[in-house]
């Protein structure tokens, strides 16, 4: 018995509706390190009508967390076109932990991925990637980022945080670099 292996699994099914219907069809796999007890438990829970609740709370906190770590992605997306992109997403990336930091930056990853009709959105999803990189948790300083804008950053994300569509962004070919000084701050300095 592996108190690792059942709450792991427990984990999962609240993170993984796909994982219910698994386990409700197909049982737990006769390798899995659980005993009799665990196996019954689980497959109860699997089966439990409120799980579905679970699963409705975790996927909107990951829509909340998605929305507070990625503002500007968020708002130059929004609506269906942001939804879309998040159920893609979702259903290629199942979650594998509650962190939900380096989903954000995975989220980016694929939607740099993405065909987009968005003048802007690489350049916005590049910006907010790299400012997650130099906020991650880590021993040592986090490595120096570089952003490449095809259009005024300053005018792009000012209008993106004040939570307007942008307009009338001026085209400027431009270096963002950001490091992150003495303090922990994050810091970013435009080269032309």
């Amino acid at each position: 018995m592996s108190v690792a292996a059942f709450q792991s699994l427990m984990a999962q099914l609240v993170v993984d509706p796909s994982l219910c219907e698994r386990l409700r069809v197909d049982g737990i796999a006769a390798d899995a390190d659980l005993d009799t007890l665990e196996r019954q438990r689980l497959l109860a829970i699997a089966a439990s009508p409120g799980l579905s609740i679970n699963h409705t709370l975790h996927r909107g906190f990951r829509l909340g967390k998605l929305k507070a770590l990625l503002p500007l992605t968020c708002t130059l997306m929004k609506g269906v076109r942001l939804q879309t992109a998040i159920e893609r997403f979702w259903a290629a990336h199942p979650p594998r932990t509650f962190y939900f930091l380096p989903e954000a930056v995975e989220f980016c990853g694929f939607l740099l991925t993405q065909p987009s009709r968005s003048r802007y959105l690489r350049e916005v999803v590049a910006f907010e990637r790299s400012n997650l990189e130099l906020q991650r948790a880590r021993l040592d300083t986090p490595p120096q980022q570089t952003v490449q804008f095809d259009h005024d950053p300053g005018r792009l994300l000012g209008q993106l945080a004040a939570g307007h569509a942008p307009k009338g962004v001026p085209v400027r070919s431009c270096t963002a670099v950001g490091n992150v000084d003495d303090s922990g701050r994050v810091r970013w300095a435009l080269q032309a």
